[in-house]
């Protein structure tokens, strides 16, 4: 049976009251791990792996739902989220208050799986249905399952999910009664890439995560509080073993917390392409002017399953606090200035002014931290300015190629040569100029009017998309 669907109600103030249900947390965990538990309806996390007082503790959904945790909107945290009844609860903080995404996906008995399926660095859902049914899908929304896999036939089995080859795309794996871990590398059905035995003993709880920062996904127990932790696909004696949750009925749930460091290669410097060799391009939209594109450009992602990065200056976010606040439920946003000035023509005071109101301002609305992506208004820099924005823990983001969209049809640009700028320059770890507003003229919208036929186009060249928070 697919998983069932209704409309999706988002920004949804207030949880349902349900029946209770067990709870299992198993979820990927591309680098950084953190331990945390949920204690009813408690979230307790620890900013390392590590015993200890929790140094992060709210409240979120009832006692009985399913606990995952998930990088909801590609901004580098993991956040909380639950499941009951085939629906979905996601929140975009770990604290009080906040905004959530409602939707269905799923039956009442199928047990949530949480994972970044095609590597653009926004995880999304997924359930595991008796019988080893996965349904994956690459947005977080309700709708039909983007990846369909049978996998994990055994009564018992419970899945996990990781990125076991640090290819950056999670994928599906069994832990069966026995300790017995079977990993696939790719979300398809076939014989295991990876196997181990680890965890026999009764009531043993699996957990995932990149516990050494090294980029792989590797397997773990959590065993009446005590965490055993493995940097291999094998048994042996745990690399990594702590005290954390050592209540009866502590769910382990393991999370990350956004960087904010520089890269090495944006310190003192900037990328004009991502530092890949895969073939995935990152749509990036500057957004200064009006909102006048949003609309039709966040449907087109959303109904496509596409991701993007958006770089928002100030004076936008203070006019447009509710498509900001959108925006930023789904995708990962970058700092462009507050009112987009030429940055060398200030003195050092104004240009850290420049980017820390707006820092201040974005984390206010959408509860993300923008470092350490910022873009300099016109691509206008020098070593000073690119030297102060390192000194805030930003480094510059320029572009692969602008597609000139916001020029206008009154300066001789059309859909066409919008797609084609992007197609004449493509390859691997393009980042894409593009803009959400209208031109203050003809009112032309090319970049989101070119957006859905740019889409097919680099599908059709063997081209996926990510974010520029992926690799930052």
């Amino acid at each position: 049976m697919r998983p069932r669907l209704v409309t999706a109600i988002l920004f949804v103030l207030a949880l349902l009251a349900t029946t209770a249900v067990p709870s299992v947390a198993v979820v990927g965990q591309p680098s950084g791990a953190k331990a945390g538990v949920v204690r009813g309806r408690t979230w307790l996390l620890r900013d390392s792996l590590s015993g200890g007082p929790a140094q992060v503790s709210f409240d979120f959904g009832l006692a009985g739902d399913r606990k995952v945790m998930g990088d909801w909107n590609g901004d580098g945290t993991r956040t909380p989220g639950v499941f009951r009844d085939g629906t979905w609860y996601l929140r975009d903080r770990n604290g009080s208050g906040g905004r959530y995404i409602l939707f269905a996906f799923g039956d009442p008995g199928d047990q949530p799986v949480v994972g970044d399926w095609n590597g653009d660095g926004i995880e999304t859902v997924g359930v595991f249905r008796p019988g080893g049914y996965w349904y994956l899908r690459n947005t977080n929304s309700a709708g039909l399952s983007h990846i369909r896999v049978r996998y994990g036939m055994t009564a018992g089995d419970l899945p996990v999910v990781g990125d076991w080859n640090g290819d950056g795309i999670d994928t599906i794996g069994i832990f069966r009664t026995g300790g017995y871990w079977y990993l696939r590398d790719s979300n398809a059905a076939g014989s295991a890439d990876h196997t181990a035995r680890y965890g026999m003993q009764a009531g043993d709880v699996p957990v995932v995560g990149d516990w050494n920062t090294d980029g792989i996904d590797t397997i773990g127990i959590f065993r009446t509080g005590a965490w055993h932790l493995r940097n291999s696909f094998s048994g042996g004696s745990p690399d990594r073993l702590f005290y954390y949750g050592r209540q009866p009925g502590d769910v382990p749930v393991v999370w990350r917390q956004v960087q904010t460091t520089v890269p090495t290669s944006l310190q003192g410097g900037e990328w004009n392409q991502l530092p890949t060799t895969r073939n995935v391009v990152a749509l990036t939209f500057d957004a200064g002017a009006n909102a006048d594109g949003v609309p039709s450009i966040m449907d087109t992602l959303q109904r496509n399953a596409v991701a993007g990065t958006f770089f928002l200056t100030g004076q936008w976010v203070e006019r447009f606090p509710e498509q900001t606040r959108q925006i930023g439920t789904y995708f990962p946003i970058g700092n462009h200035s507050y009112s987009h000035p030429h940055l060398p023509a200030l003195t050092d005071d104004q240009v850290r002014e420049q980017i820390t109101r707006t820092h201040d301002l974005i984390s206010s609305a959408t509860a993300q931290d923008d470092r350490p992506l910022f873009r300099f208004p016109f691509g206008d820099r020098d070593a000073r300015t690119i030297g102060l924005a390192n000194s805030l823990s930003y480094g510059s983001i320029r572009w692969t190629v602008d597609t000139l969209g916001w020029q206008g049809t009154s300066g001789g640009q059309t859909v066409e040569t919008v797609v084609n700028r992007v197609l004449d320059t493509l390859q691997p770890g393009q980042i894409v100029l593009m803009h959400v507003g209208s031109h203050p003229t003809d009112h032309s919208t090319l970049d989101a009017d070119a957006l859905p036929v740019l889409i097919r186009e680099l599908r059709a060249r063997g081209y996926g998309f990510t974010t520029v928070r992926q690799y930052a």
